[in-house]
């Protein structure tokens, strides 16, 4: 039977259109899983499954709460292209990723002794993409709020940050010891644009307790889990023009390491002025104790303004 001119056209048309769908394909294909934050925390862990271009991943288990043992726990490696999904396999441990409807699902075997709560078979949401987080195929619940890739926030009504989340999103200013163990004083700066000049904002200050101060020769494992304690050091209240800053090594009489904080003002261009907000110093007990009047620490290196 000859053809006829149109259906020949047709044809042609429909195999060019096939020809370029497939070089788009070919082009986009990538055989690694789409890059991005992936959250399958719950009421009693948080669970955070990072997974980069190159396809090395970071799977970061943290109880809430009161720490367990062998609960929190993290691992990473790299993702291998397998049917239907992607593949990780070291030793007994192994790990398989398949697409789901807004993010993945995430099947293991074997790697909860150093990984921690992984959901044997479990669902793992985009974050920013809604959707739901699921364990076991079981009743979904909703997912945690979206929150920075690079830097994922700590939920309000978790326990205590991981070691990770210090290290990333706090700063360290100085270190000692209270009752055999290392205590870190640590302040959590705050992001904002303030008015061109130095002052500086914080939303937190504590004394970390912990068992080093090192958190960089930490292994993942260990940097997923939180420290040994940690006990807040309230912040006097700023307002406009204002700032804190922190005085280290201080002390009251024979007591040492004390903390002082410090309200910075700046206003109309003027020279900065520094009023002494409160002391507080770290006692056997492991409680956050005020020195007051603040007045009375002594500091290394006395400041104008007073």
């Amino acid at each position: 039977m000859k053809r006829s001119n149109h259906l020949v056209a047709l044809g042609l048309l429909c195999a060019s259109t096939l020809g370029a769908a497939a070089n788009v394909a070919a082009e986009d294909y990538s055989p690694f899983p789409p890059a991005g934050v992936y959250d399958a925390s719950d009421s009693a862990f948080e669970r955070l499954l990072t997974v980069r271009k190159d396809g090395k991943f970071t799977l970061e288990v943290m109880q809430k709460g009161k720490p367990g043992s062998l609960r929190s726990g993290a691992g990473e490696g790299v993702l291998m292209d397998a049917p239907g999904g992607w593949r990780y396999s070291e030793g007994r441990c192994s790990m398989t990723l398949r697409r789901a409807a807004g993010g993945m699902q995430l099947h293991v075997d074997a790697c909860a002794s150093d990984w921690g709560d992984v959901p044997f078979d479990g669902k793992y949401a985009l974050q920013g993409a809604g959707g739901a987080a699921s364990r076991g195929g079981g009743v979904a619940t909703t997912a945690s709020p979206a929150r920075g890739a690079a830097i994922p926030a700590t939920p309000v009504n978790a326990g205590l940050p991981s070691r990770r989340q210090l290290n990333d999103t706090w700063s360290s200013i100085d270190v000692g010891s209270v009752a055999g163990k290392v205590v870190i004083v640590m302040v959590k700066p705050v992001d904002q644009g303030t008015t061109g000049e130095i002052l500086e904002h914080f939303s937190r200050a504590a004394f970390v307790i912990d068992t080093t101060s090192d958190y960089r020769a930490l292994s993942p494992a260990n940097l997923a889990r939180p420290p040994i304690g940690l006990v807040e050091i309230p912040l006097p209240p700023t307002r406009g023009a204002q700032g804190l800053e922190f005085e280290i090594e201080c002390s009251d009489g024979k007591i040492e390491d004390v903390v002082v904080i410090n309200i910075a003002s700046q206003e109309n261009a003027k020279p900065m002025t520094r009023k002494r907000a409160s002391a507080w110093r770290l006692n056997d007990r492991l409680e956050a104790v005020e020195i007051k009047p603040a007045s009375r620490v002594k500091c290394p290196v006395a400041q104008s303004g007073y």
